[in-house]
């Protein structure tokens, strides 16, 4: 099975510098405010927040909370898996 193009460079990525280097021109800026709004709904569904709840704290709409909920539901652990590393506390 052939590597993945964009996981050889992540793979290669040696500062948080050279990573915000590529997600900036890979992503547009509004992008890159989609995925981390995400993963704060993410957090917030975790947490046990209703959707309409989700959607006040991350300031997003009610139907961006649903469908964030529903890919959390189908998720749920690989998210929680991936929440847990965003959430360590750094040194």
């Amino acid at each position: 099975m052939k590597t993945h193009p964009i996981y050889k460079v992540l793979k290669r990525l040696e500062s948080e510098e050279e990573f915000l280097e590529f997600i900036d021109i890979t992503f547009t800026e509004k992008e890159r405010e989609m995925m981390l709004e995400r993963w704060r709904i993410f957090s917030a569904i975790e947490k046990g927040l209703s959707q309409r709840e989700v959607a006040k704290q991350v300031e997003c709409s009610v139907a961006t909370a649903t469908r964030g909920a529903k890919a959390f539901r189908q998720n749920k652990d690989q998210i929680q898996k991936w929440l847990g590393i965003m959430q360590e506390k750094e040194d």
